[in-house]
């Protein structure tokens, strides 16, 4: 079926059972920002591909609602369809919510399926829809009805993470949790998200792609855990330790009917916007329980990386390097050769070095290759049958990852394939600025990530040019790549053992696109008698290309700054790659001047 077919039959459906608007989620049970193809129904409905989407369909409109990372992509995908973009990020446009109140007369109902948003947010729209006389269906889930040939969900199998990575046992990790959940007055926790688990437990698994998480519920209370997961694929020695570290393991639909018979009174501690609604709702209608709308520990808990992990993510960025070292080296030598490659050839390639590397377990999410205009996509991805061909020109963008037992990686770099104009050049130099800039920022303690920002758009800001994302993002331990609550949005302090990227960057669309990434640790630093400061350690290993650079627009603490990193990055990657790849360093980490 085309897109516009596929909406008509949902149409139909929605005549039929009296649902006059449907809002079909990016997401799975567990609110995932990353999910397996079974939960890929935005894209199968609307044929949009990007991370982030929410698609409505009443009986007029069926509209597209993404942030600005994806308005270019969102615009060439709907191309050609009834599908309406909805530009979520322009202060002028109206959440969903609101545009059905304004739409939809009074009497009207709106079906969702319960179990793919999160209590607050069904609450919320409850609450608005009430106002306007509108009634919500939690059980309607068309759009998956009529997906004729739907994606099973993968179990596999589950492994430990051991404590010479995780730097913690479950069970120590179990009984700080149990403390900090007194401190906050509750009883147990309900957690629901697929990489709170998997870190709380010491468990990993490759049940959704490039998110080696498994699929899966946890409870926590001063005397009991319990891990609800697909217990057929438990190893025995996953078992045992679990035991051992005092998990019980139950299927996995168990936890529905457990929260609604429980007979402990006890006070359950539910992050409202973490739990889906029909888990909630289970627990809720327990009159057992008390319920508590707090924030869980275990995010911030998992942010403050122990020394072992973060003495392990250099060892992981080591290995990166490596393999991106010899990725270049590999593309430079093609190019000069002749060798008609495409963006897929090169996404194909980083992976293949990747999984060369010791202990790597994938991706730690889909490459994104992009090349000249392309580029402008924040998150496009090449395929196979949809990818562009690179010529001795231009800009060439790589964002990339791993996952290994060691850490999770993130790093982007932009190279010239050949000869680029005056306005790319600009345009990497002052993104590379502004992560220089950042890189080296020093804070009192108590600072968030939102108050260094500008440090990082400064540079662009001076100019009128701004980008439509976060200058960066958390990332987890052989977990999910992007992870909270630490980033450069939000206000939550910056501490000791948090991992961001610096990713600023600048995307003209038709044209290029410009990012440069490193990830970073924070790390205190000096105490004085104003208090504590910290500041960022660089894990990212990879070189900058310094052939792109305008070297009037940079200060010579910048210029210091560039020919220390590569100093380092050289000395640290060049003793463990083949001799073209040490080629290739040696000359890309060439000391630069005016």
């Amino acid at each position: 079926m085309t897109v516009n077919e596929k909406i008509a039959k949902v149409r139909a459906l929605m005549a039929e059972n009296h649902i006059d608007a449907l809002i079909i989620p990016g997401a799975d049970p567990h609110l995932s920002e990353y999910f397996s193809h079974h939960w890929a129904t935005v894209t199968y409905i609307s044929g949009f591909t990007g991370e982030a989407g929410t698609f409505c369909i009443t009986k007029d409109v069926a509209g597209l609602w993404t942030d600005g990372r994806f308005y270019t992509q969102a615009d060439i995908e709907l191309s050609g369809t009834d599908a309406v973009l909805f530009r979520a990020s322009e202060p002028e446009t109206p959440t969903i919510a609101q545009y059905l109140c304004d739409n939809l007369p009074s009497g009207s109902t709106v079906g969702i399926n319960g179990t793919l948003f999160s209590a607050a947010y069904v609450k919320g729209l409850q609450e608005k829809f009430a106002a306007k006389g509108i009634a919500l269906n939690s059980h309607a889930d068309y759009a998956n009805d009529i997906w004729e040939e739907r994606p099973a969900e993968e179990h596999t199998v589950i492994y430990l993470l051991p404590e010479q990575f995780s730097g913690k046992s479950a069970a120590d990790k179990l009984s700080e949790l149990r403390r900090k959940l007194l401190e906050e007055g509750a009883d147990a926790l309900l957690i629901s998200r697929l990489d709170n688990i998997a870190w709380l437990y010491n468990i990993r698994a490759n049940d959704v792609l490039n998110n080696p998480v498994v699929i899966s519920y946890a409870y926590v209370s001063q005397t009991e855990a319990k891990l609800y997961t697909d217990c057929s694929r438990l190893p025995l020695e996953v078992a045992v330790n679990l035991a051992d570290n005092g998990v019980l393991v139950l299927d996995y639909e168990d936890i529905f009917s457990d929260l609604a018979t429980s007979s402990q009174s006890l006070r359950l501690l539910c992050d409202e916007s973490e739990a889906n609604f029909n888990l909630y709702a289970a627990a809720a209608g327990n009159p057992n329980f008390t319920m508590l709308n707090k924030v869980s520990p275990i995010p911030l808990m998992k942010a403050l990386k122990n020394e072992v992990e973060t003495e392990n993510t250099y060892k992981a960025y080591l290995y990166d390097g490596c393999a991106e070292a010899e990725f270049y080296a590999w593309l430079e030598e093609e190019m000069e050769a002749g060798t008609q490659l495409t963006e897929w050839d090169l996404s194909e390639k980083i992976h293949q070095l990747r999984m060369e590397q010791p202990d790597c377990k994938g991706d730690s999410f889909n490459a994104i290759i992009a090349y000249k205009e392309n580029a402008a996509m924040m998150h496009y991805g090449p395929t196979a049958e949809k990818c562009k061909k690179l010529e001795k020109e231009g800009l060439l963008l790589n964002d990339s990852g791993g996952q290994y037992l060691w850490g999770t990686t993130d790093a982007t770099r932009t190279i010239a394939l050949g000869a680029i104009s005056d306005e790319e050049r600009r345009d990497f130099t002052l993104v590379l600025r502004s992560v220089i800039d950042l890189t080296n920022a020093c804070w009192l303690e108590g600072t968030s990530g939102k108050e260094l920002d500008i440090l990082s758009r400064n540079n662009l800001w001076q100019l009128g040019i701004n980008y439509r994302c976060g200058t960066g993002h958390g990332v987890g331990y052989l977990l999910n790549v992007h992870e909270g609550p630490q980033s450069f949005k939000t206000l939550v302090p910056l501490q000791e053992g948090m991992v961001l990227t610096i990713e600023p960057g600048v995307y003209t669309e038709g044209s290029h696109g410009v990012r440069t990434e490193n990830t970073v640790v924070v790390r205190k630093g000096e105490k004085t008698e104003y208090g504590q400061f910290y500041h960022f350690e660089t894990f990212t290993v990879v070189p900058i290309d310094t052939n792109c650079l305008d070297m009037n627009l940079l200060e010579d603490s910048h210029i210091d700054w560039i020919n220390s990193y590569h100093a380092h990055v050289l000395a640290t990657v060049g003793p463990h790659v083949s001799e073209r790849a040490q080629e290739w360093l040696q000359k890309a980490c060439m000391p630069i001047d005016r």
